[in-house]
Protein backbone atom coordinates (compact mmCIF):
# COMPACT_ATOMS: atom_id res chain seq x y z
CA UNK A 1 0.00 0.00 0.00
CA UNK A 2 2.84 2.35 0.95
CA UNK A 3 4.57 1.62 -2.35
CA UNK A 4 1.36 2.40 -4.23
CA UNK A 5 0.93 5.74 -2.41
CA UNK A 6 4.57 6.61 -3.03
CA UNK A 7 4.12 5.81 -6.72
CA UNK A 8 1.07 8.12 -6.93
CA UNK A 9 2.95 10.94 -5.19
CA UNK A 10 5.86 10.60 -7.64
CA UNK A 11 3.43 10.64 -10.56
CA UNK A 12 1.75 13.81 -9.26
CA UNK A 13 5.15 15.52 -8.82
CA UNK A 14 6.14 14.63 -12.39
CA UNK A 15 2.88 16.07 -13.75
CA UNK A 16 3.32 19.29 -11.74
CA UNK A 17 6.95 19.63 -12.84
CA UNK A 18 6.01 19.14 -16.50
CA UNK A 19 3.25 21.74 -16.16
CA UNK A 20 5.66 24.30 -14.65
CA UNK A 21 8.26 23.68 -17.35
CA UNK A 22 5.63 24.04 -20.07
CA UNK A 23 4.42 27.35 -18.62
CA UNK A 24 7.99 28.63 -18.36
CA UNK A 25 8.67 27.61 -21.96
CA UNK A 26 5.54 29.42 -23.17
CA UNK A 27 6.50 32.50 -21.17
CA UNK A 28 10.00 32.50 -22.66
CA UNK A 29 8.58 32.08 -26.17
CA UNK A 30 6.18 34.98 -25.61
CA UNK A 31 8.97 37.18 -24.29
CA UNK A 32 11.14 36.29 -27.27
CA UNK A 33 8.30 37.14 -29.66
CA UNK A 34 7.68 40.51 -28.00
CA UNK A 35 11.37 41.41 -28.00
CA UNK A 36 11.47 41.12 -31.80
CA UNK A 37 8.26 43.03 -32.49
CA UNK A 38 9.96 46.26 -33.64
CA UNK A 39 9.41 47.16 -37.31
CA UNK A 40 7.28 44.07 -37.96
CA UNK A 41 4.28 44.39 -40.25
CA UNK A 42 1.30 44.23 -37.86
CA UNK A 43 -1.43 41.67 -38.38
CA UNK A 44 -4.00 41.46 -35.59
CA UNK A 45 -5.53 38.29 -34.21
CA UNK A 46 -8.91 37.63 -35.87
CA UNK A 47 -10.39 36.65 -32.50
CA UNK A 48 -9.74 40.07 -30.98
CA UNK A 49 -12.48 42.67 -30.88
CA UNK A 50 -10.48 45.42 -32.61
CA UNK A 51 -9.60 43.69 -35.90
CA UNK A 52 -7.58 45.88 -38.26
CA UNK A 53 -5.30 43.78 -40.45
CA UNK A 54 -3.27 46.27 -42.49
CA UNK A 55 -0.45 43.86 -43.34
CA UNK A 56 -1.28 43.81 -47.07
CA UNK A 57 -1.26 47.63 -47.27
CA UNK A 58 2.02 47.90 -45.36
CA UNK A 59 3.66 45.27 -47.54
CA UNK A 60 2.47 47.18 -50.59
CA UNK A 61 3.81 50.43 -49.10
CA UNK A 62 7.20 48.87 -48.37
CA UNK A 63 7.37 47.48 -51.91
CA UNK A 64 6.69 50.97 -53.28
CA UNK A 65 9.49 52.43 -51.16
CA UNK A 66 11.89 49.78 -52.40
CA UNK A 67 11.28 50.46 -56.10
CA UNK A 68 11.38 54.27 -55.94
CA UNK A 69 15.14 54.62 -56.62
CA UNK A 70 14.79 52.80 -59.95
CA UNK A 71 11.31 54.04 -60.81
CA UNK A 72 10.46 54.17 -64.50
CA UNK A 73 7.46 56.32 -65.41
CA UNK A 74 5.42 54.18 -67.78
CA UNK A 75 2.24 52.12 -67.69
CA UNK A 76 4.18 48.99 -68.63
CA UNK A 77 6.65 49.53 -65.79
CA UNK A 78 3.83 50.10 -63.31
CA UNK A 79 2.15 46.88 -64.43
CA UNK A 80 5.47 45.08 -64.01
CA UNK A 81 5.85 46.45 -60.48
CA UNK A 82 2.39 45.17 -59.59
CA UNK A 83 3.17 41.81 -61.15
CA UNK A 84 6.42 41.49 -59.21
CA UNK A 85 4.51 42.10 -55.98
CA UNK A 86 1.81 39.60 -56.88
CA UNK A 87 -0.89 42.24 -57.32
CA UNK A 88 -3.38 41.04 -59.95
CA UNK A 89 -6.68 42.46 -58.71
CA UNK A 90 -7.56 45.65 -60.63
CA UNK A 91 -8.77 47.49 -57.52
CA UNK A 92 -5.53 46.66 -55.74
CA UNK A 93 -3.56 47.88 -58.77
CA UNK A 94 -5.35 51.23 -58.61
CA UNK A 95 -4.69 51.40 -54.87
CA UNK A 96 -1.01 50.65 -55.51
CA UNK A 97 -0.82 53.51 -58.03
CA UNK A 98 -2.52 55.96 -55.66
CA UNK A 99 -0.20 55.15 -52.77
CA UNK A 100 2.77 55.21 -55.12
CA UNK A 101 1.88 58.67 -56.42
CA UNK A 102 1.52 60.12 -52.94
CA UNK A 103 4.72 58.49 -51.66
CA UNK A 104 6.66 59.74 -54.67
CA UNK A 105 5.25 63.25 -54.26
CA UNK A 106 6.41 63.51 -50.64
CA UNK A 107 9.89 62.17 -51.44
CA UNK A 108 11.59 65.53 -50.89
CA UNK A 109 15.19 64.38 -50.85
CA UNK A 110 17.39 61.31 -50.90
CA UNK A 111 17.78 59.05 -49.08
CA UNK A 112 14.13 58.73 -48.16
CA UNK A 113 13.84 55.23 -46.69
CA UNK A 114 14.61 56.25 -43.11
CA UNK A 115 11.75 58.76 -43.23
CA UNK A 116 9.03 56.33 -44.37
CA UNK A 117 6.67 54.90 -41.80
CA UNK A 118 3.17 54.67 -40.43
CA UNK A 119 1.02 55.18 -37.33
CA UNK A 120 -1.95 53.21 -36.03
CA UNK A 121 -4.61 54.85 -33.87
CA UNK A 122 -8.38 54.82 -33.38
CA UNK A 123 -9.03 58.32 -34.72
CA UNK A 124 -12.81 58.46 -34.27
CA UNK A 125 -13.19 56.45 -31.06
CA UNK A 126 -15.33 53.67 -32.56
CA UNK A 127 -13.00 50.91 -31.35
CA UNK A 128 -11.40 50.26 -34.74
CA UNK A 129 -7.84 51.41 -35.42
CA UNK A 130 -7.03 53.52 -38.47
CA UNK A 131 -3.77 53.28 -40.39
CA UNK A 132 -1.95 56.49 -41.38
CA UNK A 133 0.94 56.28 -43.84
CA UNK A 134 3.31 59.18 -43.22
CA UNK A 135 6.94 60.14 -43.00
CA UNK A 136 8.96 61.07 -39.94
CA UNK A 137 8.16 64.76 -40.43
CA UNK A 138 4.46 63.77 -40.26
CA UNK A 139 3.55 64.52 -43.87
CA UNK A 140 0.48 62.35 -44.38
CA UNK A 141 0.54 60.10 -47.44
CA UNK A 142 -2.71 58.16 -46.95
CA UNK A 143 -5.34 57.31 -44.32
CA UNK A 144 -7.04 53.90 -44.09
CA UNK A 145 -9.81 52.57 -41.93
CA UNK A 146 -11.11 49.02 -41.65
CA UNK A 147 -14.65 47.99 -42.60
CA UNK A 148 -16.30 44.86 -43.95
CA UNK A 149 -13.17 42.84 -43.05
CA UNK A 150 -10.86 44.84 -45.34
CA UNK A 151 -8.87 48.10 -45.41
CA UNK A 152 -10.70 51.13 -46.78
CA UNK A 153 -8.77 54.04 -48.30
CA UNK A 154 -10.23 57.25 -46.87
CA UNK A 155 -7.86 59.57 -48.67
CA UNK A 156 -4.39 59.92 -50.18
CA UNK A 157 -2.61 63.24 -50.42
CA UNK A 158 0.02 65.27 -52.28
CA UNK A 159 2.12 68.33 -51.45
CA UNK A 160 -0.39 70.69 -53.09
CA UNK A 161 -3.36 68.72 -51.81
CA UNK A 162 -2.17 67.80 -48.36
CA UNK A 163 -3.84 66.73 -45.13
CA UNK A 164 -3.30 67.05 -41.42
CA UNK A 165 -5.05 65.49 -38.41
CA UNK A 166 -6.12 67.39 -35.30
CA UNK A 167 -6.59 66.31 -31.68
CA UNK A 168 -10.18 65.16 -32.36
CA UNK A 169 -9.04 62.83 -35.14
CA UNK A 170 -10.58 65.08 -37.79
CA UNK A 171 -8.88 65.14 -41.17
CA UNK A 172 -8.16 68.58 -42.65
CA UNK A 173 -7.57 68.59 -46.40
CA UNK A 174 -5.69 71.59 -47.76
CA UNK A 175 -5.67 72.22 -51.50
CA UNK A 176 -3.98 75.01 -53.40
CA UNK A 177 -4.43 76.08 -56.98
CA UNK A 178 -2.62 79.41 -56.74
CA UNK A 179 -2.45 82.54 -54.61
CA UNK A 180 -6.22 83.16 -54.62
CA UNK A 181 -7.39 79.57 -54.93
CA UNK A 182 -7.26 77.50 -51.78
CA UNK A 183 -9.47 74.94 -50.09
CA UNK A 184 -9.79 73.72 -46.53
CA UNK A 185 -12.13 70.75 -46.05
CA UNK A 186 -12.68 69.20 -42.64
CA UNK A 187 -13.79 65.56 -42.34
CA UNK A 188 -14.49 63.13 -39.57
CA UNK A 189 -14.36 59.37 -39.96
CA UNK A 190 -17.82 57.80 -39.87
CA UNK A 191 -18.55 55.18 -37.22
CA UNK A 192 -17.58 51.82 -38.65
CA UNK A 193 -14.84 53.41 -40.75
CA UNK A 194 -16.39 52.84 -44.16
CA UNK A 195 -16.24 56.51 -45.18
CA UNK A 196 -15.50 60.06 -44.13
CA UNK A 197 -18.16 62.71 -43.49
CA UNK A 198 -17.67 66.33 -44.55
CA UNK A 199 -18.00 68.75 -41.63
CA UNK A 200 -17.15 71.95 -43.51
CA UNK A 201 -15.42 73.21 -46.62
CA UNK A 202 -14.35 76.79 -47.24
CA UNK A 203 -11.60 78.68 -49.01
CA UNK A 204 -10.65 81.32 -51.53
CA UNK A 205 -12.12 81.34 -55.04
CA UNK A 206 -10.09 83.64 -57.23
CA UNK A 207 -10.52 87.39 -57.21
CA UNK A 208 -12.43 90.18 -58.83
CA UNK A 209 -11.18 93.56 -59.96
CA UNK A 210 -12.63 96.82 -58.78
CA UNK A 211 -10.77 99.44 -60.73
CA UNK A 212 -7.08 98.67 -60.30
CA UNK A 213 -7.55 96.67 -57.10
CA UNK A 214 -8.01 92.87 -57.00
CA UNK A 215 -10.24 91.62 -54.18
CA UNK A 216 -10.05 87.99 -53.07
CA UNK A 217 -13.31 86.05 -53.28
CA UNK A 218 -14.25 83.64 -50.48
CA UNK A 219 -16.59 80.67 -50.45
CA UNK A 220 -18.04 77.89 -48.36
CA UNK A 221 -19.65 74.70 -49.57
CA UNK A 222 -23.43 74.56 -49.18
CA UNK A 223 -25.33 71.48 -50.41
CA UNK A 224 -22.38 70.56 -52.60
CA UNK A 225 -22.17 73.98 -54.26
CA UNK A 226 -19.75 76.86 -53.66
CA UNK A 227 -21.54 79.80 -52.08
CA UNK A 228 -19.81 83.17 -51.92
CA UNK A 229 -19.15 84.52 -48.41
CA UNK A 230 -17.57 87.61 -46.94
CA UNK A 231 -14.02 87.81 -45.68
CA UNK A 232 -15.42 88.11 -42.15
CA UNK A 233 -17.38 84.86 -42.54
CA UNK A 234 -14.26 83.19 -43.92
CA UNK A 235 -12.22 84.36 -40.92
CA UNK A 236 -14.88 83.00 -38.55
CA UNK A 237 -14.74 79.59 -40.27
CA UNK A 238 -10.96 79.69 -40.13
CA UNK A 239 -11.07 80.39 -36.41
CA UNK A 240 -13.61 77.61 -35.85
CA UNK A 241 -11.95 74.90 -37.94
CA UNK A 242 -8.42 76.27 -38.39
CA UNK A 243 -7.38 78.00 -41.57
CA UNK A 244 -5.41 76.75 -44.54
CA UNK A 245 -2.04 75.40 -43.37
CA UNK A 246 -0.51 73.74 -46.41
CA UNK A 247 1.80 70.73 -46.35
CA UNK A 248 4.61 72.09 -44.15
CA UNK A 249 2.57 73.66 -41.35
CA UNK A 250 0.02 70.86 -41.66
CA UNK A 251 2.72 68.26 -40.99
CA UNK A 252 3.82 70.21 -37.91
CA UNK A 253 0.20 70.40 -36.72
CA UNK A 254 -0.27 66.64 -37.14
CA UNK A 255 2.86 66.00 -35.10
CA UNK A 256 1.78 68.43 -32.37
CA UNK A 257 -1.91 67.58 -32.00
CA UNK A 258 -2.90 64.22 -33.50
CA UNK A 259 -1.30 61.93 -30.95
CA UNK A 260 0.03 59.75 -33.78
CA UNK A 261 3.28 57.94 -33.03
CA UNK A 262 5.60 57.41 -36.00
CA UNK A 263 6.78 53.82 -36.61
CA UNK A 264 9.56 53.34 -39.16
CA UNK A 265 9.05 50.84 -41.97
CA UNK A 266 12.69 49.84 -41.59
CA UNK A 267 14.98 48.76 -38.78
CA UNK A 268 17.86 50.94 -37.63
CA UNK A 269 20.26 48.46 -39.26
CA UNK A 270 18.51 48.77 -42.63
CA UNK A 271 18.42 52.55 -42.37
CA UNK A 272 22.12 52.71 -41.52
CA UNK A 273 23.04 50.72 -44.63
CA UNK A 274 20.88 52.98 -46.79
CA UNK A 275 22.58 56.05 -45.35
CA UNK A 276 26.08 54.67 -45.99
CA UNK A 277 25.14 53.86 -49.58
CA UNK A 278 23.73 57.38 -49.96
CA UNK A 279 26.97 58.86 -48.59
CA UNK A 280 29.04 56.82 -51.04
CA UNK A 281 26.80 58.04 -53.89
CA UNK A 282 27.13 61.69 -52.81
CA UNK A 283 23.41 61.93 -52.08
CA UNK A 284 23.88 63.28 -48.56
CA UNK A 285 26.45 65.23 -46.62
CA UNK A 286 28.21 63.65 -43.67
CA UNK A 287 29.48 65.30 -40.50
CA UNK A 288 33.27 65.42 -40.13
CA UNK A 289 33.28 65.30 -36.34
CA UNK A 290 36.70 66.74 -35.62
CA UNK A 291 36.02 69.95 -37.58
CA UNK A 292 32.22 69.88 -37.09
CA UNK A 293 31.49 70.49 -40.77
CA UNK A 294 28.98 68.86 -43.13
CA UNK A 295 30.59 67.80 -46.39
CA UNK A 296 30.09 65.30 -49.16
CA UNK A 297 32.18 62.22 -48.54
CA UNK A 298 34.30 62.81 -51.65
CA UNK A 299 35.36 66.16 -50.16
CA UNK A 300 36.32 64.72 -46.78
CA UNK A 301 40.08 64.66 -46.25
CA UNK A 302 42.48 62.09 -44.89
CA UNK A 303 43.36 63.20 -41.36
CA UNK A 304 47.15 62.99 -41.70
CA UNK A 305 48.02 64.42 -45.13
CA UNK A 306 44.67 66.25 -45.65
CA UNK A 307 44.04 64.76 -49.11
CA UNK A 308 40.40 64.78 -50.38
CA UNK A 309 39.10 61.25 -50.82
CA UNK A 310 38.16 61.94 -54.44
CA UNK A 311 41.89 62.36 -55.22
CA UNK A 312 42.89 58.94 -53.86
CA UNK A 313 43.48 56.14 -56.34
CA UNK A 314 42.92 53.26 -53.93
CA UNK A 315 40.73 52.77 -50.89
CA UNK A 316 39.29 49.83 -49.03
CA UNK A 317 36.12 49.31 -47.03
CA UNK A 318 34.37 46.93 -44.69
CA UNK A 319 30.95 46.95 -43.01
CA UNK A 320 31.23 45.80 -39.41
CA UNK A 321 29.63 46.36 -36.03
CA UNK A 322 32.53 48.01 -34.24
CA UNK A 323 30.73 48.80 -30.96
CA UNK A 324 28.45 45.78 -30.54
CA UNK A 325 25.11 47.59 -30.86
CA UNK A 326 23.95 45.32 -33.77
CA UNK A 327 24.15 48.24 -36.24
CA UNK A 328 27.00 48.20 -38.74
CA UNK A 329 29.50 50.97 -39.26
CA UNK A 330 31.26 51.64 -42.56
CA UNK A 331 35.04 51.62 -42.15
CA UNK A 332 37.15 53.11 -44.95
CA UNK A 333 40.87 52.39 -45.28
CA UNK A 334 42.40 55.42 -47.01
CA UNK A 335 45.97 55.09 -45.71
CA UNK A 336 44.43 56.48 -42.54
CA UNK A 337 41.10 55.14 -41.23
CA UNK A 338 37.64 56.73 -41.44
CA UNK A 339 34.76 55.24 -39.45
CA UNK A 340 31.29 56.24 -40.67
CA UNK A 341 28.53 55.79 -38.11
CA UNK A 342 24.78 56.27 -38.54
CA UNK A 343 23.01 57.94 -35.62
CA UNK A 344 19.53 59.52 -35.50
CA UNK A 345 19.16 60.23 -39.21
CA UNK A 346 22.72 61.42 -39.85
CA UNK A 347 26.09 59.92 -40.76
CA UNK A 348 29.11 60.96 -38.69
CA UNK A 349 32.73 60.50 -39.76
CA UNK A 350 35.38 59.74 -37.14
CA UNK A 351 38.93 60.13 -38.55
CA UNK A 352 42.02 58.28 -37.29
CA UNK A 353 45.58 58.72 -38.55
CA UNK A 354 47.65 55.63 -39.34
CA UNK A 355 49.22 55.92 -35.86
CA UNK A 356 45.89 56.32 -34.06
CA UNK A 357 44.60 53.14 -35.69
CA UNK A 358 47.56 51.01 -36.62
CA UNK A 359 45.53 47.82 -37.02
CA UNK A 360 41.76 47.32 -36.77
CA UNK A 361 40.48 44.03 -35.32
CA UNK A 362 37.24 42.16 -35.98
CA UNK A 363 35.98 42.70 -32.40
CA UNK A 364 36.10 46.49 -32.78
CA UNK A 365 39.41 46.89 -30.94
CA UNK A 366 42.39 48.54 -32.57
CA UNK A 367 46.11 48.89 -31.92
CA UNK A 368 47.80 52.27 -31.84
CA UNK A 369 51.31 53.66 -31.31
CA UNK A 370 52.71 56.98 -30.21
CA UNK A 371 56.33 57.76 -31.03
CA UNK A 372 56.40 60.96 -29.03
CA UNK A 373 58.59 61.79 -26.03
CA UNK A 374 57.41 58.68 -24.16
CA UNK A 375 57.32 55.78 -26.59
CA UNK A 376 53.93 54.09 -26.08
CA UNK A 377 51.70 51.67 -27.86
CA UNK A 378 48.55 49.81 -26.92
CA UNK A 379 45.05 48.73 -27.81
CA UNK A 380 41.65 50.45 -27.39
CA UNK A 381 38.05 49.38 -27.97
CA UNK A 382 35.70 51.56 -30.01
CA UNK A 383 32.54 52.77 -28.26
CA UNK A 384 30.05 55.62 -28.67
CA UNK A 385 27.78 57.73 -26.47
CA UNK A 386 25.25 59.29 -28.79
CA UNK A 387 27.28 60.94 -31.54
CA UNK A 388 30.40 61.16 -29.36
CA UNK A 389 33.27 58.69 -29.71
CA UNK A 390 34.26 57.08 -26.40
CA UNK A 391 37.17 54.71 -26.88
CA UNK A 392 38.10 52.45 -23.96
CA UNK A 393 41.73 51.57 -23.26
CA UNK A 394 42.37 47.81 -23.09
CA UNK A 395 46.13 47.75 -22.55
CA UNK A 396 49.15 50.02 -22.91
CA UNK A 397 52.94 49.73 -22.74
CA UNK A 398 55.14 52.74 -21.90
CA UNK A 399 58.88 52.89 -22.71
CA UNK A 400 58.99 49.40 -24.20
CA UNK A 401 62.46 47.85 -23.91
CA UNK A 402 63.67 50.29 -21.25
CA UNK A 403 64.49 49.17 -17.69
CA UNK A 404 61.60 51.22 -16.36
CA UNK A 405 58.97 49.92 -18.84
CA UNK A 406 55.39 50.11 -17.54
CA UNK A 407 52.52 47.81 -18.42
CA UNK A 408 48.80 48.59 -18.03
CA UNK A 409 45.58 46.59 -18.45
CA UNK A 410 42.27 48.47 -18.17
CA UNK A 411 44.21 51.44 -16.79
CA UNK A 412 45.84 49.47 -13.96
CA UNK A 413 49.58 48.84 -13.85
CA UNK A 414 50.56 45.17 -14.12
CA UNK A 415 53.69 43.04 -14.44
CA UNK A 416 55.25 41.94 -17.73
CA UNK A 417 54.13 38.37 -16.99
CA UNK A 418 50.52 39.52 -16.54
CA UNK A 419 50.42 41.42 -19.81
CA UNK A 420 51.96 38.48 -21.69
CA UNK A 421 49.25 36.23 -20.21
CA UNK A 422 46.63 38.81 -21.34
CA UNK A 423 47.95 38.63 -24.92
CA UNK A 424 47.81 34.85 -24.80
CA UNK A 425 44.21 34.82 -23.53
CA UNK A 426 42.97 37.51 -25.97
CA UNK A 427 44.10 36.70 -29.53
CA UNK A 428 43.04 39.17 -32.22
CA UNK A 429 42.11 38.89 -35.90
CA UNK A 430 42.74 41.76 -38.30
CA UNK A 431 39.96 43.15 -40.44
CA UNK A 432 40.27 42.38 -44.14
CA UNK A 433 39.27 45.30 -46.36
CA UNK A 434 37.65 45.00 -49.79
CA UNK A 435 38.50 47.37 -52.67
CA UNK A 436 36.23 50.42 -52.58
CA UNK A 437 34.95 51.48 -55.99
CA UNK A 438 32.86 54.64 -56.00
CA UNK A 439 31.49 57.16 -58.46
CA UNK A 440 31.69 60.65 -57.02
CA UNK A 441 28.92 62.13 -59.17
CA UNK A 442 26.50 64.29 -57.26
CA UNK A 443 22.88 63.31 -57.06
CA UNK A 444 20.29 65.48 -58.76
CA UNK A 445 18.56 66.17 -55.44
CA UNK A 446 21.21 66.40 -52.69
CA UNK A 447 19.81 67.49 -49.33
CA UNK A 448 21.14 70.12 -47.01
CA UNK A 449 22.65 68.07 -44.22
CA UNK A 450 22.10 64.39 -43.71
Amino acid sequence: MKKYIAFLLCLIMIILLFSCNNNNTNEKENNHTNSNATNKIPSDNAEEENVSDYSKILNMYRGIIEILPNYVDSKEAMDNYCSEMGIVDEEEKELFKEIFGSTFDFKKSLPYKFSCGYAIKDLNGDGVDELVLLNNEYYIIAVFSYADAKPVLLGNYRTRHSAWIDEKGWIHENGSGGADNSMNAVYKIADGGASIELIAEFGTNGHEWVGDIAYTKYYKLVNGEKAEITESEYNNLSEQYCNYLGSVKGAAATKAYSGLEFISMFTESEIAMEMYEAALKNEIRVCETYIEEWNYLKDCKTPYNRIPLCELERMGYVYMDVDGDTINELVIDCGDTLILRYYEGCVYVYPFTFREINSLHTDGSYSWNDTGVNFEYGEDKLAFEGAELKAKELWRIVNDGEPNAEYYIDGKQVSSEEILKYFEDNPKSKVEFLPLEVSWERNEYPDGKG
